[in-house]
């Protein structure tokens, strides 16, 4: 795995992942897999992993809602530039599960509003062996795929790479960090190490851990932190330290969700989380996805960050005023009146 170090507060971000990480090195991994992959959510994300593992060799089926990006993958090929330079990939693409071919392992790269549909999709494309391995950001993926799935279909990940759909069928792949992945009941399985070793193949950097849930929740923290109040105020991360007012009310947003942690007995590597986002952010003028979905006229995933801490604390009796006016403020963000005639007053 390599991550470039971008100052401190990269650093310290990183270690957070870093500590809870008890595997052995993917080199020593000896497999020579051959997969059929489906790629639930060909957005963004799901075209980077497509097309770098199409790269490689790996048979995989796109499948998404998107009829034109769809039609031009099946004319054009899925075109890619960036990090691994500029290839196209020749790969199965739907709009339908049942015309894809059985895979081996569904990637459900969806945003999280989307994954019961994504569940249901997966268990149609799966194979009776087939297990779905998610990689979104957000919580409440896991258990919506569980129910459909069941528990020991399902692995969860987080992704740390990054890209741009510019078009249909054409996709930038402008971050390459790493790629968690681990079993619920953190076991080390032979499925798991197959897994690794196609990614590291396809340069996706896969990390393999024991607790996977701990990864997702140090991610949520951050998420809860940043992505929404980008999005709401269009400001970025670096900015938001030059804004008094908005800093504080991060803190609040910060302080809300670690106390939502504490209340389910939830612990994060991180000694002092408040401290590694405010470092981060000071650092980061990137245009957070959350911004990106509402420039492109698209839903959020707002109801999986902060408002899972607003609903989940009230359940427990807990104050989340910070994140519940942020959730409800997002949710004015992601309204589109219907079109008016002009009444020419």
């Amino acid at each position: 795995m390599k991550i470039a170090s971008e100052g401190v507060a990269f650093l310290a971000l990183s270690a957070l992942f870093s500590a809870i990480i008890h595997s052995s090195a993917i080199s020593s991994l000896k497999f020579e897999v051959t997969m059929q992959i489906a790629v639930i959510g060909a957005g963004n994300m799901g075209c980077v992993y497509g097309a770098n593992l199409a790269r490689v060799g790996e048979q995989v089926a796109l499948i998404d809602v998107w009829e034109e990006h769809v039609r031009r993958i099946r004319t054009d090929g899925l075109r890619m530039d960036g990090l691994h330079g500029k290839f196209t990939v020749r790969v199965d693409a739907a709009t339908d599960p049942v015309t894809a071919p059985k895979a081996d392992v569904a990637l459900v790269c969806v945003n999280a509003y989307a994954t019961r549909d994504a569940a249901r999709t997966a268990s149609v494309v799966l194979k009776a062996c087939g297990y779905a391995l998610t990689l979104q950001n957000g919580l409440g993926n896991v258990e919506s795929l569980t129910e459909v799935l069941g528990a020991q279909r399902v692995l969860a990940g987080l992704s740390f790479h990054s890209g741009d759909l510019n078009a249909p069928g054409q996709v930038t792949h402008t971050n390459a960090g790493p790629s968690y992945v681990g079993e619920l009941d953190k076991s080390r399985t032979q499925r798991l190490a197959a897994l690794c070793e196609v990614m590291e193949r396809a340069g996706l950097n896969p990390v393999p851990v024991d607790d996977i849930m701990a990864v997702i929740w140090s991610k949520f923290v951050h998420n809860c932190a940043i992505n929404a109040i980008c999005a709401v105020t269009g400001v970025r991360p670096g900015h938001i330290h030059q804004v008094p007012e908005l800093d504080e009310f991060q803190t609040h947003i910060i302080n809300e969700t670690l106390a939502l942690l504490k209340a389910k007995g939830i612990t994060v590597p991180d000694s002092n989380p408040l401290e590694t986002i405010k470092a981060y952010c000071a650092e980061k003028f990137h245009r957070p996805s959350m911004l990106q979905h509402l420039e492109r006229g698209r839903l959020t995933e707002i109801d999986a960050l902060n408002g899972y801490v607003a609903r989940e604390s009230r359940k427990l009796g807990l104050a989340a005023p910070y994140n519940d006016a942020l959730t409800n403020l997002m949710k004015g963000r992601e309204y589109r009146p219907p079109d008016r005639a002009d009444s020419g007053s």
